[in-house]
């Protein structure tokens, strides 16, 4: 009883001392507004927001080791994922560091819960007023001429020492979110004046009759800000596009908050795509960052990211496509070394993660070429594009399309999986010179793999659509159908696809001509050559190549 009364005295006493203690400014990166946000004014402090806390984790050079355990063909361990349990159990904070936080919101009057099963990751719905109170900051309202709205600390915040000591960050605070549009064109621009479609689609990569068998397979696409999806732009799509072939498999699984309204490009695209290549195969769309009035949270990547930890083993796709990123220098070295142990965790469990490289070639900033967030972190599958070739859509007869983005990290290291492809490109002539871009060409290299990115048809948008938005769920419908083929012969699904897919370069299509835009109207950026290159990577998927290799692979 009198240590029970004592620790009942010494919970208060820590949470004011917290208070007093001295405040550390958070995720010091240069305060700004991105291109394309307006500030319309301070947020409303009697509104809602819901804030996530990133609670540090344990072992997470551990985790890595593992990840590339699991994923290396060459490896004993190959395909041994963990399960969600043991991934948490193998990360979980430190009992201080969960203390801190908690015991702090406590004093403050704030209602918390553990998003996750270790408690990584904490929520709390507050209004604005509570929020700028905890973090020293203030909220400003800001609009996206896409139509997305957002509150964030442009002017940062700070946390007390201790608090700060147990967290990597707190969202949504200084990171904007990224904002995907893919491009509409006028239809039927590219050199073999064809539309792609899922036939299309099929016949270019070598997809042939191929179609999903397994019952346990699933695969889903995720969409943010306002994207919603219609069910009924599906079936029409399928109607008009899918006739003779199977697309998808009845209607997707909603998951999240953002799921059903006035459909949006961006997600009926990645839906579209991802159901039209992979027939017979259980797709899920999962959207977050909607308007309803019982939905305060506004950042939706986090969100995300805490469902698909969360999420059992049982329920959880072991695929995601994602077209979303920005900037990789808008977000904090921390607050993406943050993200890309989520990456780690679901690569474990064996779930691929693909996102689109970009839509802005080698995003020339200041005559700087500068790499994309999130998909310049080793952790996930970076998707190029391409445009047609005379002959397409005969295999391979595609080239690079110059807004496939591409480069190289200023944040993370080369990965030793795809060193020796990255450097035989550095040696080749007709490359950027990388002092002249400012270009660290020791970090890690993407994109990794590439596919159709221009005059996509798009219910109910209709044809023309292009970016690399188009790309991703176009190669995610091919893995799959890869991991159609692992569970049909009671293999484990893929996972995290890099290190196999940079073994087994053959199986891709290489594309060598065309280039990526640079710095002017008319300059190029990243040229593509023999080989892996830094605006297709190792070129496009053969779908009947790589089903051999995934069969073969224990």
């Amino acid at each position: 009883m009198r240590i029970q009364l004592l620790a009942a005295l010494a919970a208060p006493m820590l949470a004011q001392d917290l208070f007093l203690s001295t405040r550390v400014e958070m995720e010091p990166v240069e305060a700004q507004v991105p291109a394309g946000w307006i500030r319309a004014g301070r947020t409303p402090r009697g509104d809602m927001i819901e804030l996530h806390f990133a609670v540090k984790q344990q072992n997470t050079q551990q985790l890595e080791q593992v990840l590339l355990a699991v994923s290396s063909p060459s490896s004993p361990d190959y395909g041994k994922h963990l399960s969600n349990h043991q991934v948490h159990e193998l990360l979980k904070p430190a009992p201080q560091h969960l203390a801190a936080v908690e015991n702090w919101l406590s004093a403050a009057g704030v209602t918390a819960e553990r998003a996750t099963p270790n408690g990584d990751i904490i929520v709390a719905k507050v209004t604005v007023e509570q929020a700028e109170a905890l973090l020293s900051a203030e909220y400003v309202r800001l609009e996206h001429g896409s139509g997305a709205v957002t509150d964030r600390t442009p002017d940062g915040y700070s946390l007390p020492q201790e608090v700060a000591d147990a967290l990597d960050f707190v969202s949504p605070t200084k990171h904007f979110p990224g904002i995907s549009q893919p491009i509409l064109q006028a239809p039927g621009r590219n050199a073999s004046n064809v539309n792609n479609v899922p036939k299309t689609l099929r016949q270019a990569y070598n997809v042939g009759d191929a179609v999903g068998k397994a019952s346990k397979n699933k695969q889903a696409v995720t969409a943010f800000l306002k994207q919603y999806y219609s069910e009924d732009a599906l079936k029409s799509y399928w109607s008009q596009y899918c006739d003779g072939i199977t697309c998808g498999k009845g209607s997707p699984k909603l998951v999240g908050d953002a799921t059903t309204g006035t459909p949006g490009v961006e997600s009926m695209l990645d839906i579209e795509a991802i159901t039209g290549v992979a027939g017979n195969v259980d797709s899920e769309f999962w959207g977050f960052g909607g308007a309803s009035p019982d939905n305060p949270g506004n950042e939706p990547f986090m969100k995300w990211l805490t469902q698909v930890s969360s999420t059992g083993d049982e329920d959880i796709p072991r695929l995601f496509s994602t077209s979303y990123g920005e900037d990789e220098s808008s977000w904090s070295y921390a607050a993406a070394a943050r993200l890309n142990t989520e990456f780690m965790k679901a690569g474990a469990r064996g779930i691929s993660l693909l996102y689109a490289s970009g839509d802005s070639g080698a995003n020339c900033k200041s005559g700087k070429f500068t790499p994309n967030m999130p998909a310049s972190s080793p952790y996930v599958t970076a998707v190029g594009g391409t445009q047609p070739a005379s002959g397409y859509p005969a295999p391979g007869s595609e080239s690079a399309i110059g807004l496939s983005s591409g480069g190289f990290s200023n944040y993370w290291p080369m990965p030793d999986w795809q060193k020796t492809a990255v450097e035989g490109y550095l040696k080749q002539s007709g490359i950027p010179a990388p002092e002249k871009y400012a270009v660290n060409t020791t970090g890690r290299a993407f994109p990794d793999i590439a596919a159709q990115a221009t005059d996509f048809c798009v219910t109910p948008f209709g044809c023309g659509v292009a970016g690399t938005s188009c790309a991703s769920p176009t190669v995610a419908g091919i893995i799959g159908l890869l991991n159609d083929v692992r569970l049909q012969n009671g293999k484990p699904t893929l996972g995290f696809l890099n290190p196999m897919l940079y073994e087994n370069a053959g199986a891709l299509n290489d594309i060598t001509t065309g280039s990526s835009n640079g710095c002017g109207l008319f300059s190029k950026g990243w040229p593509a050559k023999t080989g892996w290159d830094a605006v297709t990577g190792l070129g496009t998927p053969d779908y009947a190549k790589l089903a051999k290799v995934v069969a073969s692979l224990p």
